[in-house]
């Protein structure tokens, strides 16, 4: 789980995968307008993809619900970049069962020491 709070530009560096949810809660009085770029070590950017999120309102987003299925590697831990030009609370939501577990499992015994 992550939570990251700020303005303008933030990352998520927990290790995103298909079917984790991004959380962005926009804090401020007006509507937020956000860019998110996925990135992932040996790969090409995908992105930036936008979206907007009202005032005071929360959007939760699937990396799955913003890129083609196609484009994600589902083994592949992703990192989130977040630009907004209001203030946000980004909050990372990790998918949760065994399908998560094996995946994760599969992630950290292919990772490098």
């Amino acid at each position: 789980m992550s939570t990251v709070v700020g303005t303008r530009k933030m990352s998520v560096t927990d290790g995103c995968v298909p079917g984790d949810l991004l959380h962005l809660d926009n804090v401020s009085p007006t509507t937020a307008h956000v860019e998110l770029t996925l990135c992932a070590e040996g790969e090409t950017p995908l992105g930036p993809f936008r979206s907007m999120v009202p005032a005071q309102r929360t959007r939760a987003l699937s990396l799955d619900d913003l890129v083609d299925s196609d484009a994600l590697t589902p083994d592949t831990p992703y990192s989130v970049v977040v630009v907004s030009d209001a203030t946000m609370v980004v909050h990372l939501t990790q998918r949760s069962g065994e399908e998560a577990s094996e995946a994760r499992a599969r992630m950290s015994s292919s990772a490098p020491l």
